[in-house]
């Protein structure tokens, strides 16, 4: 019984570092982000870039809530990790609004990632 306990407490473990190691991926930095904007959760947004100055944040929020910048749709079209492992460029076709562009916008974008402290940021 024993055994089986130290077994299965290990199975977890392994579970758990796989599952933290897939959601920690260029796209899904990008997909979290692009989902934060959809739902206009703008600080949500912004824990995925680099931005770390309080100055910097708030500006970036400001300008996203003044033009009310909303993420209607999107797909990932690739994920390109540097030889380094330490940059990545998501391309991204997204449809967007704001209070500027009331009529849907599409634009295909090239997001840039860097990692900050082991995890993915998309640069701004």
């Amino acid at each position: 019984m024993k055994k089986l306990n130290v077994i299965l407490c290990a199975l977890v473990v392994v579970f758990c570092l796989v599952t933290c190691n897939s959601a920690s991926t260029p796209t899904s930095v990008v997909k979290s982000y692009l989902d934060a904007l959809s739902s206009g959760d703008y600080e949500k947004a912004i824990s995925y870039t680099e931005l770390t100055d309080k100055e910097d944040i708030d500006g970036y929020a400001k300008k996203l809530k003044d033009v009310e910048y909303k993420v209607l749709s999107y797909e990932v079209l690739s994920e390109t990790i540097s030889e380094d492992g330490e940059s990545a460029v998501v391309e991204v076709k997204k449809t967007a609004t704001n209070t500027l562009n009331k009529n849907p916008k599409e634009t295909t974008d090239k997001v840039k990632l860097s990692k900050v402290d082991g995890k993915w940021k998309i640069r701004i």
